[in-house]
């Protein structure tokens, strides 16, 4: 099942506010937990995980595209990743993998294509949150129907989102 959260613009204490986020997702995801920030901590991204393609690390996220461009959190399945990785390293467009999960697809498929060409490619069910570390831009994600749930809003005049309104 997986959850995401996260906020911006929330430098003071943006570690106990996506922790506390995390933790009120832990049914969602109870195998792990990992939270990123960008350098000056105005863009925060947490993830609780429900490992179930790739059990290793490797499929730990957030997590960062290889050229460190991209960071991701996602919520969802990827159901032709495996044709998706086929077709980037067939097209030379990556040179391997570190793990086999659908989340590191999607990534470099964004980093190879962009965005919006990716998710015309793109089949499955899913909620994420892209954040563009050149561009300094975050994208909130959902798939076509919009069957794994994203909320999101402003608390105190600082963006939030989350899977949960918990």
């Amino acid at each position: 099942m997986c959850g995401i959260a996260g906020f911006c613009n929330m430098p003071e204490r943006w570690e106990e506010y996506i922790k506390g986020m995390d933790n009120r997702m832990i049914t969602r995801g109870p195998d792990a937990e990992g939270i990123w920030a960008n350098e000056d901590k105005s863009v925060v991204l947490g993830h609780r995980r429900l490992a179930i393609i790739d059990l290793s690390e490797n499929g730990a996220q957030p997590m960062v595209s290889s050229s460190e461009r991209f960071v991701i959190a996602l919520n969802g399945e990827i159901y032709n990743f495996k044709e998706l990785r086929k077709k980037l390293l067939a097209e030379k467009k990556v040179f391997g993998f570190k793990g086999n999960c659908d989340t590191e697809v999607l990534l470099e498929l964004i980093e190879a294509y962009g965005l919006t060409a990716s998710l015309t490619m793109v089949k499955g069910m899913y909620a994420f949150a892209l954040f563009d570390r050149k561009t300094q831009k975050l994208y909130l994600v959902r798939d076509r129907i919009g069957e794994k749930p994203l909320y999101y809003g402003f608390i105190n005049q600082k963006f939030v989102f989350a899977s949960d309104l918990g």
